[in-house]
């Protein structure tokens, strides 16, 4: 357990004075006061995830009255500008007041954009607590916790998150976890139809680490198969070439139930986990009808 007294010394040899009553001075018109002294150790790094409290209002006015929260944020968003010297000074179960510039503030960051626009000159207070604070290792542990118990749960957190950093449009197929993206103009606009001999050239990548593990240039060639046979490829290219026509490329998001399932490929892709496929359907051959 961290010393309160330790604490204190601490930061005002850090500090200079500062003109508000019970504040002490970090840097750059940056003030604190210290109220609750928690247990934790570590402070927030750019890798870390911090849930806080805040509560923030113009300087004299009612606590909160401004913006209020309770939520989990990434370290990198909120260790900047005027933060930075807090949250080096904030662990877990601490409590304390700042009083800061407005525009220092990452409006941005904590979910509060459209507070930003207010003087410059402007200084606001926050009541600030450290609720928990969520290292690398503890998310590591945490996601390895959740792939085993939750295979399904974890993969569709893991599609989510790189969702929400990729800047395409997809399309969900159904009620599935599959997703895909279709671009290039047709060549010919029917439909596949069972029976027929597809050629696809295609690259798969492992949607947790990014690592290509399958392609179809490594032998030069393209992948052909008569499409409807069953066992030849795995469920998702059944998908890819139903959604296709001939000419066109695509991208795919398939869970682990439309690729490599509980098994994954031993040495090459780990159990229960999504990939993400280049598609390009170059040729189809018509079966013949009757």
């Amino acid at each position: 357990m961290r010393s309160a007294t330790f604490f204190v010394i601490g930061l005002l040899l850090a500090s200079c004075g500062s003109p508000y009553a019970g504040f002490t001075e970090l840097e750059n018109d940056v003030h604190v006061r210290l109220h609750v002294v928690g247990d934790g150790e570590g402070t927030v790094n750019d890798a870390d995830s911090a849930r806080l409290r805040l509560r923030i209002a113009p300087l004299g006015a009612e606590a909160g009255s401004l913006f209020s929260t309770e939520r989990t944020y990434a370290g990198a968003a909120l260790r900047k500008d005027g933060w930075r010297p807090v949250l080096d000074r904030l662990h877990v179960g601490d409590s304390m007041s700042v009083i800061m510039p407005a525009r220092r503030v990452p409006w941005e960051a904590i979910g509060a954009a459209g507070i930003g626009a207010m003087e410059d000159t402007a200084h606001v207070q926050m009541e600030l607590v450290m609720l928990d604070l969520i290292t690398p290792e503890r998310m590591r542990a945490e996601a390895e916790r959740l792939r085993l118990e939750d295979p399904a749960g974890y993969e569709r957190r893991l599609i989510g998150a790189w969702m929400r950093q990729d800047d395409g449009a997809w399309v969900k197929w159904g009620t599935s976890d599959v997703y895909y993206r279709i671009k290039g103009t047709a060549v010919d606009t029917n439909a596949v139809r069972p029976g027929d001999h597809v050629h696809l050239s295609y690259t798969g990548f492992d949607l947790e680490t990014g690592r290509e593990f399958d392609s179809t240039t490594r032998n030069g060639a393209g992948f052909n198969w008569t499409y409807g046979d069953p066992d030849q490829v795995m469920k998702g290219l059944e998908v890819a070439v139903h959604l296709m026509r001939e000419g066109q490329q695509a991208e795919f998001i398939f869970p682990s139930l439309y690729a490599f399932g509980q098994r994954g490929i031993p040495g090459i892709l780990a159990p229960n986990v999504p990939v993400r496929y280049q598609v390009k359907l170059d040729r189809v051959e018509r079966a013949a009808t009757q």
